[in-house]
């Protein structure tokens, strides 16, 4: 799947899918750029100005002088976003989305339209408001005066006055949080309509300060007053706290907003397997814990994600999103396994990969380890119904140890 359009804005657009292959005709400049971004890998030819360029593991838009290069995920833009911002019991709402990006393909738009799409409905009929506290110096008195605040900073001035009081406002962290997501997202898109969507959201959110980007974001308590804006701030963390995306505006060579697709699975992964396992099997899901394999804890090992009961571990999981066909599997992975499960006593560990490539789910014992490592997948390609009792069948498989 490789395509070369013209569109109005961009003199050319470069489309080529995760881990295709393509040649492409360039100046060095750009091909150094395209080396320097690490979005692709670039080979020169015998023939001077011409590449051979292989898309990686991440997806999206990347701008250069020459074209706008796009990587397109092998699963649809909808299921992207519905796992990299997975959270509990919002399967019915990204079934919706998935069905407004059919088409889709260009990861970017399908964040301005998944974001626009939860947004409109989170300030619809208008946007929420609340109590918000303040504390600044005013002439006019209202509120709670502070009185250490006025005396180490106006000792014997009596205006302007340190004052605490409440207002009753759009400024409430839900909106702040959203106009902060759609002003970054704001700069990336080019698409005229999307545009002009995204400015009327903005106009509705007019005197808000948005959120900081880079601040911690605060969690959020859903109640009946606030429960339309759970979709909508949960796309705003996934552009935010770039976790998964990875975004930079400020590159001589151009823009970029692109998925970490190996991130994007390992934290769907974890997040449905913490709402399962401690739902179903009681303990805790930890992802990324950190220890190490030898007694002078110089090798040290972060597997994916754990389970943990009563401070024990009980099972290890690592995601591979990644060919089957590459060089890592089976040998590396199996390796990296039977790591984990010494380090935590373990009799068996679990492979989990987006799909096997028509490859079969297999069990292997190491020898002399008395330790079983099971590979197995979790099919992203099927129905968000399908996928969730793939990730169940595994997650229950775990106390059978």
């Amino acid at each position: 799947m490789s395509t070369l359009t013209t569109e109005p804005r961009q003199s050319k657009v470069v489309e080529l899918a995760e881990y295709e292959t393509r040649p492409i005709e360039c100046s060095h400049a750009t091909a150094a750029a395209l080396v320097e971004s690490k979005h692709v890998t670039v080979t020169p030819t015998d023939q001077t100005g011409h590449y051979i360029i292989k898309a990686r593991h991440k997806v999206g838009v990347a701008h250069f002088p020459e074209f706008e290069l796009r990587i397109v995920p092998k699963v649809s833009v909808g299921r992207l976003l519905y796992m990299a911002s997975f959270v509990k019991d919002s399967d019915d709402a990204w079934e919706d989305v998935e069905a407004l990006l059919d088409g889709v393909n260009d990861p970017l738009s399908a964040v301005a339209h998944a974001l626009l799409f939860h947004s409109e409905a989170a300030v619809r009929p208008t946007p929420l408001q609340g109590y918000v506290t303040h504390e600044e110096a005013e002439m006019r008195v209202r509120g709670r005066l502070m009185f250490d605040r006025q005396i180490a900073s106006r000792a014997g001035v009596l205006l302007p006055a340190e004052l605490r009081y409440d207002e009753y406002e759009l400024g409430i962290p839900e909106n702040r949080v959203l106009k902060a997501a759609l002003l970054l997202v704001s700069r990336f898109v080019r698409e005229p309509h999307l545009g002009k969507r995204l400015r009327h959201l903005l106009t509705q959110l007019d005197g808000v300060e948005p959120w900081r980007v880079g601040q911690s974001l605060p969690s959020f308590t859903f109640t009946r007053l606030n429960s339309r804006y759970r979709n909508a701030l949960t796309l705003a963390r996934l552009v935010l706290e770039s976790k998964s995306v990875e975004y930079d505006d400020r590159s001589v060579h151009g823009t970029a907003f692109m998925f970490n697709m190996n991130q994007v699975f390992e934290s769907y992964l974890e997040a449905s397997f913490r709402e399962i396992a401690e739902s179903e099997l009681g303990g805790t899901i930890e992802g990324q814990h950190k220890t190490t394999l030898d007694s002078r804890d110089t090798l040290t090992m972060k597997p994916d994600i754990t389970w943990w009961r009563n401070d024990v571990c009980g099972a290890v999981i690592d995601a591979k999103y990644k060919l089957v066909t590459s060089d890592d599997y089976p040998n590396a992975d199996a390796y990296q396994m039977l790591a984990y499960c010494t380090r935590f006593g373990l009799s068996r560990g679990f492979l989990v990969y987006a799909d096997l490539d028509g490859t079969d789910q297999a069990s292997t014992v190491v020898r002399n380890a008395g330790v079983e490592i099971v590979t197995t997948s979790v099919d992203i390609g099927s129905s968000i119904q399908e996928m969730r009792h793939s990730v169940r069948k595994i997650v229950l498989s775990l106390a059978d140890q």
